[in-house]
């Protein structure tokens, strides 16, 4: 939440009494004469009654430009006004804004860095099983189960890169902007996957001599669903782009 100018005014008038009475040791009422408050409003502010954006003004630039005003008023041994007072407060509260934004980038930047990095580790893991998978099927002689070890390693594969595409996009900080074909392209897509589905393979599977041969039809049959499952989404963003 932005803080306004006017909001940290009681809390500069606080910061300002502290510093005379302990530093410099005014008297409560010298200090109310230089800031033009009643010495009960002093004993207020010293108390901690007021000023209770004190807290936000311990940062060292808003400490230092009122430790600044502080000696400056002494040194001419005057007062300050409140036009003074608001313009202090108006700097204050520029700064105070601008280490929030500062604070929030910073934040963002280390979540994004966080983001890569476990997408990194993950797109390497899914590398080398794939690696792994790819070995042990080199060494395996059954058709079936040699298959079964090649299409895990190719989803591996799949699966790294497109990891590293996200991981390029976030590092060139870009807009996602995705081009999609046009509605009735897509949709005509969908109708012939849905076709395909009209052949269903669980009669099929139950004909199987081999359990590891359904779990590969299975496997197909998934696939499929995520199809359409990605046409789907396609076709609701050509819907918001139209």
């Amino acid at each position: 939440m932005s803080i306004r100018s006017e909001q940290l005014v009681p809390a500069i008038r606080a910061k300002m009494i502290k510093i005379l009475v302990e530093k410099y040791s005014y008297s409560k009422r010298k200090a109310s004469q230089i800031l033009r408050v009643s010495p009960a409003a002093v004993t207020h502010y010293m108390s901690g009654r007021r000023g209770r954006l004190l807290k936000l003004l311990e940062d060292p630039r808003a400490s230092k430009l009122i430790s600044e005003s502080v000696e400056n008023i002494i040194s001419k041994g005057g007062k300050i006004s409140e036009a003074e007072l608001y313009e202090l407060a108006l700097t204050i509260s520029s700064i105070l804004e601008e280490d929030k934004k500062g604070r929030i980038k910073y934040g963002l930047e280390q979540a994004k860095t966080k983001l890569i990095r476990t997408l990194r580790e993950r797109a390497q893991a899914e590398h080398e099983a794939a690696e792994k998978f790819m070995e042990t099927a080199s060494k395996i002689d059954n058709e079936i189960t040699r298959m079964i070890f090649r299409q895990i390693a190719s989803d591996s594969i799949k699966h790294a890169d497109i990891l590293m595409s996200t991981i390029s996009i976030l590092e060139r900080g870009e807009d996602v902007k995705i081009e999609v074909p046009e509605k009735n392209i897509l949709q005509s897509l969908l109708d012939k996957e849905e076709i395909a589905h009209v052949h269903s393979l669980d009669e099929v599977k139950s004909y199987l001599p081999h359990k590891l041969l359904k779990v590969l039809i299975e496997s197909v049959e998934a696939d499929e669903r995520k199809h359409a499952r990605i046409l789907g989404s396609l076709i609701e963003l050509a819907e918001e782009e139209s």
